[in-house]
């Protein structure tokens, strides 16, 4: 089910790169991470290539395991290539997205991809949920260090076997506001020092709807598209070293 060796060795090279991140700023981050990595599982069900919509938007995302804690989250934007002949994706659901992988070829002359995201992922529970942290990798901060400055948490809900809902974490909760920001920190590791502060908070309001800003949903990429897929990602990485 994972992708082929080729394409695990470009991803262990694309730790060397800068990754362009696609969702950054444009959606609300949290400013710790949730759970703890080294203590964590992963899920061997979410392994593999998925299709995510994120509300009418579609992106191949792939979750190769680094270890038996987390994953390494590869994701690549769909593009029309240069060269191609077709005028324009016009992808309306994730079953666009799979006709168009049957019926173009990959690279210039079709399907390609010039926007790339890389991100380390683990999951935890809390409150009876799963959740699942997304860090973002190849980012260098303002002082020279690779340390994140933001993370991504969802809550994890398994609709059906090929299809997972992930429904993205507010920040700007109103059960959040009494807690310290980060400009409001004074010391110099807000997130290892408040990273339980959220947890709880999220424990507490764990029932509320509202926590969450976004759903976003992942479609498994079935067995006889992985292929394509696959050709993708070496494509997209591969155009990078």
């Amino acid at each position: 089910r994972l992708m082929t060796k080729n394409i695990r060795s470009l991803i262990g090279a694309m730790l060397m790169l800068m990754i362009i991140p696609m969702v950054a700023g444009l959606l609300a981050c949290m400013p710790v991470p949730i759970g703890d990595p080294e203590r964590s599982r992963i899920d061997p069900d979410l392994t593999g290539p998925w299709i995510m919509d994120t509300g009418g938007e579609f992106n191949l995302y792939l979750f190769q395991p680094y270890d038996r804690r987390t994953w390494l989250v590869v994701g690549a934007q769909f593009e029309e290539g240069s060269e191609a002949e077709f005028d324009g994706l016009d992808l309306e659901s994730a079953d666009d997205v799979l006709a168009a992988l049957r019926t173009y070829p990959i690279g210039e002359d079709g399907i390609t991809s010039k926007t790339t995201i890389l991100f380390k992922a683990w999951l935890t529970k809390l409150g009876g949920e799963q959740f699942m942290t997304w860090e973002p990798l190849g980012g260098i901060r303002d002082d020279g260090s690779l340390t994140a400055q933001y993370w991504f948490v969802f809550k994890v809900v398994k609709e059906e076997s090929d299809r997972v809902g992930l429904y993205l974490m507010d920040p700007g909760f109103e059960g959040f506001a009494d807690i310290t920001k980060p400009d409001e920190y004074e010391g110099d590791d807000y997130p290892g020092a408040m990273r339980r502060t959220w947890e709880r908070a999220i424990r507490k309001h764990i029932e509320d709807n509202e926590i969450y800003e976004e759903q976003w949903t992942l479609h498994r990429v079935p067995p006889n598209d992985v292929e394509s897929a696959a050709e993708l990602l070496e494509e997209v990485i591969g155009g990078l070293l």
